[in-house]
């Protein structure tokens, strides 16, 4: 068995940063909160890849905590721009 990669691939945060997108205009100011977007990306991503990609587009200020407790997420300007790239 192979050890898991120690950063996510792109293919991973660009499906991050897209079911953000898709649950943005529902949540609005109030971020997404994590439950939600887990279970929207889980078929998608296991959990793991999940958190890895959310931590490092976190990194990358693409994606912002709004809240820590319950943990709500919004992708940021420079986020949309990372998505567009990709598109």
């Amino acid at each position: 068995m192979r050890p898991r990669a120690p950063r996510p691939d792109s293919l991973q945060t660009v499906t991050v940063l897209e079911i953000l997108e898709a649950l943005d205009a529902r949540h609005g100011e109030a971020g997404v909160p994590f439950k939600t977007l887990e279970a929207a990306a889980g078929s998608r991503l296991p959990f793991q890849a999940l958190k890895d990609a959310l931590n490092a587009l976190v990194a990358a200020n693409a994606v912002v905590r709004v809240s820590e407790k319950p943990a709500r997420l919004r992708i940021t300007a420079a986020g949309r721009a990372q998505l567009d790239g990709y598109r």
